[in-house]
C-alpha cells in the first residue's frame, strides 16, 4: 500500500533541506498550472498538470478513508512544499538528484506520488484548496509533516539542527489512537555491538553500552553515547531501523529493548494527530495552525 510505503520518507528525510525557500516567483509554469516532476522509476523529467501532479502527491501520502478537512490539510501542506521547492529551483537551488526538475517521485527525496485512480475525496480536497499555500512572513513555506507524534510534536532544531520559527514543538492530540504509536525492538547484547561496529568508527566497549541520552522537551533522542562514541538522536534511528526518535532504551538478561512512541521525524503536522482534531469538528486551516507555528494561508 503506497501510504505504508511513504512513511520511510518520514523516517529519513534528508538534512540538507532548506527551510526558507524565498517567495515563490511566477515562473511560466506556475502561470501555466504545470510543474516539472522527475519520474524516478522511468529516469526521466516530464512537465506535469500542477492539480493532477497533487492529488497523486496527496492520494500517496495520507489514507483516503482520512477525515475531509485532515485530507485539505494534507493537500495545502503538499502545496506549500511543492511551491517551497519551485521557489529554490527558481533561485537556482537545484538538486543533484534531479537538476532539472524542482520535484521528484522518490519519496525518500521530495514527496510520494501515485497515478493510480484517484479517490474523488482526493479530488474534492485539492480542489477546495486550490492556490492555497502556508506563508510564513510573507514567504511560503516547506511544510514537513510525518505519520504519528508521540503527543507532542519535534522542534525542526532538536532534528536537524536549524531552528525555523514554523516548525515548534507543539501538542498533538489523539496520535495514541495511531496504530503507529507504538513500536519496539529487542536485540541481544551482541546484535547491538554488531549493529553500533557496522555503522560507528571507535566504540570502546570498555565504556556503556549507552550512556548521556539527551532528549528534547518532546522527548525525542537528540543524542546520547554508545561505546563512548557520540551519536546524533536521528542516526541512532536510522542505524536501528526504529520509527522515531522518541525511544525508551533498558537492558535486561543479556537484551536491549527499544520501546518507541510515534513513526516518523515529527516535525510539523502529525497525519494522525490531523486526522482526529478533523474528528473533533476541527476546520483544515485551524488543523494547519496548530501545527506549523505562526503561518497565514495565502492565495498564490
Amino acid at each position: 500500500m503506497i501510504f505504508f510505503a511513504v512513511l520511510f520518507i518520514t523516517l529519513f528525510l534528508p538534512l540538507t533541506i532548506v527551510y526558507f525557500a524565498g517567495a515563490v516567483q511566477k515562473s511560466d509554469a506556475l502561470q501555466n498550472g504545470t510543474v516539472k516532476v522527475f519520474l524516478k522509476d522511468e529516469n526521466k523529467t516530464v512537465e506535469m498538470d500542477m492539480n493532477k501532479y497533487l492529488q497523486g502527491v496527496v492520494a500517496a501520502e495520507m489514507p483516503a478513508d482520512f477525515e475531509a478537512e485532515a485530507l485539505k490539510a494534507q493537500a495545502v501542506a503538499a502545496r506549500s512544499y511543492i511551491y517551497s521547492k519551485i521557489g529554490q529551483f527558481n533561485a537556482g537551488n537545484t538538486s543533484g538528484e534531479h537538476p532539472d526538475a524542482p520535484v521528484c517521485t522518490d519519496y525518500t527525496h521530495c514527496q510520494a506520488y501515485t497515478d493510480s485512480e484517484i479517490p474523488d475525496n482526493i479530488r474534492a480536497a485539492v480542489t477546495a484548496t486550490d492556490g492555497q499555500v502556508m506563508t510564513y512572513n510573507g514567504e511560503i513555506i516547506s511544510a514537513l509533516f510525518h505519520s504519528t507524534s508521540s503527543g507532542e510534536t519535534e522542534a525542526a532544531v532538536n532534528v536537524w539542527g536549524s531552528d525555523v520559527p514554523y516548525l515548534q514543538s507543539v501538542r498533538s492530540e489523539g496520535d495514541l489512537d495511531s496504530p503507529q504509536y507504538l513500536s519496539s525492538r529487542t536485540l541481544t547484547v551482541e546484535e547491538f555491538k554488531t549493529i553500533a561496529e557496522k555503522n560507528l568508527d571507535g566504540v570502546d566497549w570498555s565504556k556503556p553500552l549507552y550512556e548521556n541520552i539527551g532528549r528534547s522537551e518532546a522527548g525525542g533522542i537528540i543524542s546520547l553515547d554508545i561505546g563512548g562514541v557520540k551519536v546524533r538522536g536521528t542516526d541512532f534511528r536510522k542505524m536501528l531501523d526504529l520509527h522515531s526518535t522518541n525511544a525508551e532504551i533498558t537492558q535486561k538478561d543479556g537484551k536491549i529493548i527499544i520501546s518507541v512512541r510515534g513513526y516518523g521525524h515529527g516535525v510539523g503536522m502529525s497525519q494522525y494527530g490531523a486526522n482526529a482534531m478533523a474528528q473533533q469538528g476541527s476546520g483544515y486551516e485551524d488543523i494547519l495552525k496548530s501545527y506549523y507555528t505562526g503561518v497565514e494561508i495565502e492565495h498564490r
